[in-house]
């Protein structure tokens, strides 16, 4: 069997995910979308993973990394 490609990523999504409908995030202030979300694998504060058909995902939210930077500024 052959195994998915892993696309890990900093981001913002737009939740919520629903499995049969495409994910949208924001990448570096670029929207990108995905492939029909097939599974949701888990999803917690920090981050997302889910796979499409031919992807798996992981997606970092960056809430947290900018609350970091803020309070050090």
């Amino acid at each position: 069997m052959k195994t998915k490609p892993m696309i890990m990523a900093h981001g913002n999504l737009i939740l919520p995910l629903t499995v049969g409908q495409k994910a949208r995030y924001c990448q570096n202030g670029i929207w990108k979308t995905t492939g029909r979300v097939r599974q949701i694998i888990e999803q917690t504060e920090d981050y997302v993973k889910f796979e499409t058909d031919s992807v798996r995902y992981c997606i970092d939210h960056y809430g947290r990394e900018a609350n970091v930077l803020a309070l050090v500024a």
